[in-house]
């Protein structure tokens, strides 16, 4: 009885501590409400990605999108468990959403998403602007620069659209075995830029509290 009240007792301390970093924590260091765009303009934009983008700048901001994954447990819960199962890694994980400025500042991680066929990058994408999660769109005001991978292929045109400028690595042309020299270099500036989003993604998979 004594151990079950002192599992008790450390599952309130852990709900406790948990409400509180969310109602004073969050709001005012976490997510779009945190930060302005002019701060992002003026202190979280890399001299590089300035050079790279000046003339698709003007009042936008440039972030760098990418969905990435974290591996679970395996679930009690069957369909929760079928639809954690990657087929890829061949493991039950879950996919957040990270978005970062070309400094490498955690904008927002929004998710989780589960790990099936229904859940790719641009699919989380698309939900993430038509629910407007985290208060994005509020917070993008219809103009922004996103850096993206080839894994966003499917909502380029959506969100350009939308009124978004969009920078991605080339495709591969069908029967061509390497890209024109043009498209190459382009694929390289966005790479430069993009490393970001993957230091973060790193360092997010470096914390045990995280792992499964």
């Amino acid at each position: 009885m004594a151990c079950q009240r002192g599992i008790k007792c450390q599952e309130s301390y852990i709900a406790c501590a948990k409400s509180a970093l969310i109602t004073n924590f969050v709001p005012k260091f976490v997510g779009f409400g945190a930060i302005s765009r002019d701060d992002v303009q003026e202190t979280h934009t890399s001299d590089l990605a300035v050079s790279l983008f000046s003339i698709f700048l003007s009042d936008s901001v440039i972030l760098i999108l990418d969905g990435t994954y974290i591996y679970i447990q395996k679930s009690s819960k069957n369909n929760v468990q079928r639809r954690c199962y990657s087929m890829h890694k061949h493991r039950p994980l879950v996919k957040p959403m990270v978005i970062v400025t070309t400094t490498g500042y955690i904008m927002s991680i929004i998710g989780p998403f589960f790990a099936d066929g229904k859940n790719n990058d641009a699919s989380m994408l698309r939900n993430i602007l038509d629910k407007n999660a985290d208060g994005i769109m509020d917070w993008l005001q219809e103009g922004g620069i996103f850096i993206l991978d080839r894994g966003f292929r499917d909502i380029l045109n959506s969100l350009e659209d939308d009124g978004f400028e969009t920078k991605s690595p080339s495709f591969l042309p069908k029967a061509e075995k390497q890209l024109p020299t043009s498209e190459a270099n382009h694929s390289r500036l966005v790479t430069k830029i993009r490393w970001a989003v993957e230091c973060v993604n790193g360092r997010i998979k470096s914390w045990k509290y995280f792992d499964k």
